[in-house]
């Protein structure tokens, strides 16, 4: 029997989306039907569908980062703090909660999987060996040691991501969150290429709209930064702007100056112009949605101290 595609219209918890879904073809009848292994196929088709249209991890990305330390997935999922069966569910049947797609995607972060680890010991132990626990801390700190190159040379510091954006938020009112995340990515990357660390350690994702620190959401989320929510119709969507930031640090002159250059170099490109610019970067090109961008990268990077 044939198998032909068809682009229907269904709705997920009230999000409407267009979705390719399989089926058998009976030409005779010119009846289309599906059977069990269809059927579950084109369900899968709809909830990663529905993921990619409200932001969140589909099956197959979970199941990278999960693979990122061995684990099956129920380790996985109790080291996260997590039900035995819940990743299980993500990668089968279920889609995710907003805050638990958070968790997932910070794991990408070998230093927070490790505070997870550690958290959830007791949890992981009740199944597995202290031998295989010890392990799998070995693995996490070697990737920590080796993943340096992957926030500038330096460990993430809190205080400097809350003075860059302190520091932007003196030459302007408000900053929106897509905006902003490709001034700490040219500014971290500039800083990187000129002397050799970056200047907050943010590790930084290909994301659809550039660059992204991970664990973005939850670091703009800290007491010292105020977020305004504003609904545009026009394109029926949300838009988060950073309005304030309070800083307990001074940055030093050259990373002062780095910032200076990014923000003059963008301040009048829309948020549109400058995700598209960041796209043309070869760090963007050569890397893939959901992949930590190196910041090896940072020697080709289009700005320097002398543009």
């Amino acid at each position: 029997m044939e198998i032909v595609k068809r682009e229907e219209k269904v709705e997920v918890k009230g999000v409407k989306l267009e979705v390719v879904l399989s089926y058998y073809y009976d030409k005779e009848n010119d009846i289309y039907y599906d059977d069990e292994e269809l059927g579950n196929d084109n369900l899968k088709a709809i909830r990663n569908a529905y993921r990619k249209k409200v932001g969140l991890l589909e099956d197959t990305e979970i199941k990278r980062i999960r693979s990122l330390y061995n684990l099956n997935q129920r380790n996985f999922s109790l080291l996260l703090g997590f039900g035995e069966v819940t990743i299980t569910r993500y990668e089968s049947k279920s889609i995710q909660e907003k805050a638990h797609d958070i968790i997932i995607r910070n794991a990408l972060d070998p230093s927070y999987f490790f505070d997870c680890a550690q958290k959830n010991k007791e949890l992981y132990l009740k199944y597995n060996s202290i031998e295989s626990y010890n392990n799998l801390i070995s693995l996490i700190r070697n990737k920590i040691k080796g993943d340096l190159l992957l926030t500038g040379n330096i460990e993430y510091n809190e205080e400097k991501f809350l003075a860059v954006i302190n520091y932007y938020m003196r030459k302007t009112t408000s900053i929106n969150k897509t905006k902003l995340a490709k001034y700490l990515w040219y500014a971290d990357f500039l800083s990187f290429k000129e002397y050799n660390k970056s200047i907050t350690g943010l590790e930084y994702i290909h994301n659809y709209y550039g660059a992204y620190p991970v664990g973005y959401n939850d670091k703009l989320s800290n007491d010292n930064i105020i977020v305004s929510t504003e609904y545009y119709e026009k394109y029926d969507t949300y838009v988060y702007k950073i309005k304030s930031c309070k800083s307990a640090i001074e940055l030093s002159d050259e990373e002062k100056n780095i910032l200076d250059i990014v923000f003059n170099r963008f301040n009048n490109y829309s948020t549109k112009e400058l995700v598209d610019y960041m796209h043309e970067e070869k760090a963007y090109k050569n890397t893939k949605n959901n992949e930590i961008i190196s910041y090896d990268y940072a020697k080709t990077l289009s700005l320097s101290i002398k543009n």
